[in-house]
């Protein structure tokens, strides 16, 4: 009786599957394609056309590339045409109108808002028309020209297929790969700048010559290649003086390559109407470009801005020693052992290597963020003469590195100024205060000493300024964090 009851419910069960696979989902399946205006993938697409009441926009696939034939034969924006794209396959067909109207006018279709047509690959889907939004719902009337059905579709398909030429036009300004730039110059009111690259290093040259840092080329090449245009306000410019790009405020020259193939770039005036945009002309094209003003504050850098205001230049990993003399009469000489096991020479205890080594690479990066002087007739005035600290560097080969002076001075407000610069250079910087602060130290702050603990053991940690102690991982009551950084 039993194995009678298992076997019906077994024949139950399987015809039960049957159903579901062979009835139930291929149903699903069609009422799921259903809910879509079409059945296509994206990556088959050749063609798109936008017919609006007063423009149209016709966008061809060549290669993996978009490129944009109507209104103007000009690249397009990948991203903006993919998405475009998408909306159109992802586009859902909400419902279908069984007592549709006659009177197209009702649904904003007899004068449609926009007319999408697709090509795919091998053959033309019928176009779409686009008419108004319903009063309710957030839907819009739509229709294809092969069925001529309304159908509600969701409202943000209408909006995603509100566009303009520029909205669907490649923004890119300039095309070319860092590595490439040999040598660039600004041109201005009040300035002639030329920069060259000499094995991997950039030299201000003109006015100069000077090292130039690096990180600020890098930005300003940054800036050169990522800038887009937010506007076209003009691709057959007449007047270039509407402008400003007959009298450009900035001009820029890119030479690329072995060949110095040139990329050009004008920066002229301001939008009157949109002040947070300026005109930019590019590479001799007629375009002209409207992009954000912040372009203008990035390029419109001057001989200081380029200049490498590192006080010395050096390897740390080729540093034997560091001696260090303030004016107080503190002084301390930290001595690399092999492998740079570093320590204080003259001061028993097991060194503390991270504040060691965290010292040195301040020493290293030390900046100034101002040209004081060029070859100063004295140093009196920036408390170079008598130098708050004076650090001298002895390289593993055993020679001189070279010695790093800081000077302080007393301001007409009362406060100091710092003032660095490496012995016997030309140049005097100004340095942020703050960065000398933290190289004030005494001898001990680079020595673990053991302090006694509740348990009876004796962990080693830094004593000294509380600067010493957070470099050694201690909070403000002298308690270790942790994690060994200091940071609570």
């Amino acid at each position: 009786m039993r194995l009678r009851s298992t076997l019906i419910l077994l024949v139950v069960l399987l015809g039960l599957g049957g159903y579901m696979y062979w009835v139930e989902l291929p149903k699903e399946k069609e009422e799921a394609q259903k809910k879509t205006l079409f059945q296509f993938k994206t990556d088959e697409v050749a063609e798109v056309s936008l017919v609006y009441q007063d423009h149209e926009i016709a966008l061809k696939k060549q290669g993996d590339e978009w490129h944009m034939t109507k209104p103007l034969d000009v690249g397009a924006d990948k991203v903006s045409v993919d998405n475009l794209v998408n909306a159109i396959s992802e586009c859902e067909v909400k419902k279908e109108l069984t007592d549709a109207s006659s009177d197209l006018s009702v649904y904003g279709l007899d004068k449609p808002f926009a007319t999408v047509t697709v090509k795919l690959k091998d053959k033309q889907l019928p176009a779409v028309s686009i008419g108004k939004n319903t009063p309710v719902g957030f839907s819009t009337y739509i229709s294809r020209a092969d069925d001529k059905k309304i159908l509600l579709a969701g409202s943000a398909f209408r909006s995603g297929m509100d566009k303009q030429a520029k909205d669907l036009r490649d923004k890119t300004i300039l095309n070319f790969a860092d590595a490439d730039v040999q040598k660039f110059e600004l041109h201005g009111e009040s300035k002639g700048l030329t920069l060259v690259r000499k094995d991997d290093a950039w030299t201000l040259e003109q006015p100069g010559p000077y090292p130039a840092d690096a990180p600020t080329v890098r930005s300003f090449l940054s800036t050169l290649r990522s800038m887009r245009a937010v506007d076209f306000p003009n691709d057959n410019p007449t007047d270039l003086s509407k402008y400003g790009l007959d009298k450009p405020r900035l001009s820029i020259d890119l030479s690329l390559g072995k060949d110095n193939a040139s990329k050009k770039i004008l920066i002229g005036g301001d939008n009157p109407e949109k002040k947070a945009e300026i005109y930019l002309q590019a590479s001799g094209m007629p375009t002209v470009y409207a992009v954000s003003d912040w372009v203008m504050r990035d390029l419109n850098k001057d001989v200081t801005d380029f200049r490498d205001k590192t006080l010395l230049a050096f390897d740390k990993a080729k540093i034997s020693a560091v001696d260090a003399k303030f004016a107080d009469a503190t002084q301390f000489k930290l001595v690399a052992g092999d492998k740079q096991s570093w320590h204080v020479e003259g001061k028993e205890g097991p060194p503390n290597v991270n504040t060691i080594t965290q010292w040195i690479g301040d020493l290293h990066d030390m900046k100034g963020f101002e040209i004081a002087s060029d070859n100063p007739t004295g140093l009196e005035a920036y408390g170079l003469d008598q130098p708050y600290l004076s650090a001298t560097l002895t390289g593993d080969d055993g020679k001189a590195v070279g010695t790093i002076l800081i000077g302080e001075h007393k301001n007409e407000q009362g406060s100091k100024d710092y003032f660095g610069m490496a012995a016997g250079g030309p140049t005097v910087f100004k340095v942020r205060d703050y960065l000398i602060t933290r190289m004030k130290k005494q001898p001990q702050d680079f020595i673990l000493a053991p302090t006694p603990t509740p348990g009876g053991a004796t962990p080693t940690v830094a004593v000294g300024n509380p600067a010493a102690n957070d470099a050694a991982g201690m909070g403000d009551e002298g308690e270790a964090d942790g994690d060994g950084d200091g940071d609570e």
